[in-house]
């Protein structure tokens, strides 16, 4: 895989995490989030520490597919069949940081964690 199709597979992934997460969309948050994934982070000063299926019923109530999709990716970085992804987006509501940590295994690109921070 070139260097330009390696980001255009990462890109691909972040954008379906972002537009699956909007949307609530458990069956495409399934295929980006490794079965063991884990979402953690600071919501209303305590720290949340969910398993992949915690944040996907999560997104579940909270998605709409008439939500506006906003994202930016802030950073990539590719180190061999690792990669770090910083994801400025918009969920219900709220603006955040999102650091995605990502793992090429069997020929894909796949989310292994999520630590998010919400925006001030």
């Amino acid at each position: 895989m070139t260097n330009d199709e390696t980001v255009a597979a990462i890109l691909d992934v972040v954008e379906t995490y972002v537009t699956a997460m909007t949307a609530g969309d458990r069956g495409s948050l399934e295929r980006v989030f490794f079965e063991r994934a884990s979402e953690v982070g600071h919501y209303e000063g305590e720290l949340l520490w969910n398993s992949r299926d915690a944040f996907i019923r999560m997104c579940e109530e909270a998605g709409s597919a008439s939500a506006n999709v906003s994202w930016t990716i802030r950073s990539l970085s590719v180190h061999g069949d690792i990669a770090v992804v910083h994801v400025e987006d918009d969920w219900a509501g709220m603006r955040f940081d999102d650091i995605l940590t990502l793992i090429h295994h069997e020929n894909v690109w796949r989310i292994v964690s999520k630590v998010y921070r919400i925006q001030p």
